[in-house]
């Protein structure tokens, strides 16, 4: 699995994101900054999940072909 799971998504992404809108929809006089950076907010979080995933993903991988190596190397011994 690549990307983030789904229970983030549900818990925690999902809710953010509403309760940010519902915020800005309470404001008054409507701006349209808060709009652009709620959503902006939410891109960048979405993508630094994604990497963070993605190198977590790339680091199991790697510490499985070590632990190979050391095995390989104690039952040579």
């Amino acid at each position: 699995m690549v990307g983030p799971s789904i229970i983030f998504y549900l818990f925690f992404a999902v809710p953010y994101i509403l309760v940010m809108y519902w915020l800005i929809k309470q404001d008054k006089k409507k701006r349209v900054l808060g709009m652009v950076v709620v959503t902006l907010i939410a891109v960048l979080g979405f993508l630094v999940s994604r990497i963070a995933s993605k190198n977590a993903v790339q680091n199991y991988k790697q510490h499985q072909i070590d632990s190979r190596a050391i095995e390989k190397q104690d039952s040579l011994k």
